[in-house]
């Protein structure tokens, strides 16, 4: 990334408003957004993105209200609710993109269809997105599997890859942006204390 790239980053994240680099303005698309593991202190943030990438797809690969740990204090179910149905009808709201909605261990697939009008929810699984095999899971599974792009989160590891014909994309290492016409992957940063919020270890983001 050039140097006033950079400093224009930086400056976005101090201000909580993404800046775009060039070369992801001048993507002719479709464009695909990646993210994962989302606690509720950075959706406008993610709203502001995606008003600004405008994509055609979204993919979410999971927890989407990963503040509330849901898995671990399943009490705080309200909680979860109330912060996903505000995060959903927001990010419908804003964006024509066709959404993906995979389901993580601190998410409970019910609540999310019950709050989303058009996303689609599921587990794991292959999709095809203009012509290109997507294999989709919070998880990253050890065992192979066959498809261009693996999208993933939960965890740190394993960090983004590119093994033999496949491009694994990590979720919560940053945010990914696929130009689907050229297939060029743009990665975006997520905004500063992001791993706080989600109660994990921080991590310095490599511009």
């Amino acid at each position: 990334m050039k140097k006033l790239e950079k400093i224009k980053t930086w400056i976005g994240l101090f201000v909580n408003r993404p800046y775009i680099p060039e070369k992801l303005q001048k993507a002719k698309g479709p464009l695909l957004l990646h993210i994962s593991d989302t606690p509720q202190e950075i959706y406008s943030y993610i709203l502001l993105l995606v008003k600004a990438v405008n994509p055609s797809y979204i993919i979410h690969t999971g927890d989407l209200v990963d503040n509330i740990k849901l898995e671990i204090c399943p009490q705080e179910i309200e909680g979860y609710r109330s912060s996903l149905k505000r995060f959903v009808s927001q990010l419908e709201g804003c964006s024509k993109a066709s959404i993906y909605y995979v389901m993580g261990n601190h998410d409970k697939a019910e609540i999310v269809q019950g709050v989303s009008e058009r996303g689609i929810v599921m587990l794991e699984g292959h999709i095809m997105i203009e012509g290109i095999q997507f294999y989709v899971s919070h998880y990253h599974l050890e065992e192979e599997v066959k498809s261009q792009y693996y999208l993933f989160g939960h965890s740190f590891k394993p960090s983004s890859y590119k093994i033999h014909q496949q491009i694994g994309l990590n979720g919560v290492e940053g945010i990914n942006v696929i130009d689907l016409g050229t297939q060029q992957i743009h990665r975006l940063p997520y905004p500063f204390g992001t791993n706080q919020f989600r109660k994990m270890e921080q991590r310095k983001i490599g511009l």
